[in-house]
């Protein structure tokens, strides 16, 4: 088998966020990792700035927050196997950019993708709805005279 990963999760948004976006240091591209929380959840580490007696620059890793359910089921027969997996920050939105929104921490996720389970093939998805054939008038018979 191919050590090629491949993507599991483009782009899940880490919920709970347990830190201050702006302070920590974070940026687009820095690794990350997933491990099982004391709850049953899947935990977001990476490698945090914190400083010492808030003056001596010490990075640690550190909780950056939680994944959603749907991102935890894709990932978790993953996690149970122990394979590999390239967690990645591929986009984040800090406290004085969010505009009075919430901070937002984005991951994506490579591995094997052999231990997925069709999870998704169960949600039932909207058909389209085909359009309305237009009526268009035979001959001169949809005009009236003047």
């Amino acid at each position: 088998m191919s050590d090629a990963k491949l993507p599991l999760i483009h782009k899940a948004p880490v919920e709970g966020l347990e830190i201050h976006v702006a302070r920590t240091g974070l940026a687009i591209g820095d690794s990350a990792r997933l491990d099982r929380l004391s709850d049953g959840r899947i935990g977001v580490f990476a490698r945090l700035r914190k400083p010492i007696l808030g003056l001596i620059p010490h990075h640690r890793e550190g909780l950056v927050g939680h994944l959603g359910p749907v991102a935890e089921e894709i990932i978790s027969p993953s996690l149970a196997h122990g394979d590999d997996l390239r967690v990645r920050i591929i986009d984040l939105t800090p406290e004085h950019l969010a505009n009075g929104y919430p901070p937002e921490v984005y991951i994506s996720v490579w591995g094997d993708p052999r231990h997925l389970q069709p999870i998704l093939a169960a949600v039932d998805l909207p058909q389209p709805v085909p359009e309305p054939k237009a009526r268009t008038p035979k001959g001169l018979s949809g005009l009236r005279p003047a």
